[in-house]
């Protein structure tokens, strides 16, 4: 069995287009966009056929794994192999996955869930004295900016605040001239009919029910566009994930941390 370094070529987005056709529940558009889009893709080959392809990021963490359905039985080697050649120490993956989940599951020593991921029930919701949210214009970038590198520590070099400027995907909620809260709508590009929702509020005004409020009133504009909103959560983020539920959003899946063992494989693969 061989892996094959490659870029993501339109093989790579193919095979990737049946993987999502295949999970349980939709994709989070933060690991699609920075984690998986950022990690090393491999071809997995064998006797000259490919099986499917996997993502690895520079930690050795296996980041996605998918193989064509004729090849699904070889997936426990296929995590073995990963494993014994040293690619992978590690992986990070959804429980939306479940037979490449599976398969790193039978070969962990230790798991533990890292971020939450919810679907709606895409039902409207009553908001009571709704709040003013506006659309981040390009002017607003430079404080944009500012409001990530002060509030979560993100320090934007890369464009990520200019793209969503550019595909009218940020907003933002002021109180006399100060950023209260951001919130992205993230149109997803590879999931057609999903938003992917996302809130920071200000540390001075956090406890007001001022994240509830603004998912609440983008999950309506969400629905109001004929899509459907998803979101996710860290494990440790207990006021977010009340927020979520409030808003109408159940857990769909989990993203764990996997830990692996050393394999001594004792056939040919």
């Amino acid at each position: 069995m061989n892996f094959i370094k490659s870029a993501i070529t339109d093989t790579i987005n193919g095979l990737r287009a049946k993987l999502y056709q295949q999970l349980t529940a939709p994709i989070d558009a933060m690991w699609e966009q920075l984690y998986i889009a950022s990690s090393q893709h491999y071809f997995i080959e064998k006797d000259n056929n490919t099986l499917g392809y996997c993502c690895i990021n520079e930690e050795n963490c296996l980041i996605q794994l998918f193989l064509e359905t004729a090849y699904l039985s070889k997936m426990d080697k296929v995590v073995e192999a990963l494993i014994k050649s040293e690619l992978i120490n590690a992986a990070a993956l959804s429980s939306n996955e479940p037979v490449a989940f599976n398969a790193c599951l039978f070969h962990s020593t230790s798991i533990k869930p890292n971020t939450f991921c919810f679907k709606h029930s895409n039902k409207a919701i009553a908001v009571n004295f709704p709040l003013k949210i506006a659309l981040v214009a390009t002017k607003d970038i430079p404080a944009i900016k500012l409001f990530l590198k002060e509030q979560v520590g993100m320090n934007d070099t890369f464009g990520y605040t200019e793209n969503l400027v550019s595909r009218k995907e940020i907003f933002m909620v002021k109180e006399s001239g100060v950023i209260i809260a951001t919130c992205e709508r993230r149109i997803s590009d590879s999931q057609p009919g999903i938003a992917d929702l996302g809130i920071i509020v200000n540390r001075d005004y956090q406890g007001r029910g001022i994240a509830t409020k603004v998912m609440q009133m983008q999950v309506n504009r969400v629905l109001k566009e004929g899509r459907k909103p998803i979101c996710s959560t860290t494990l440790d983020n207990i006021a977010s994930r009340k927020a979520i539920e409030r808003s109408g959003f159940y857990c769909s899946n989990i993203i764990f941390d996997i830990r692996f063992s050393d394999v001594n494989i004792t056939e040919e693969i």
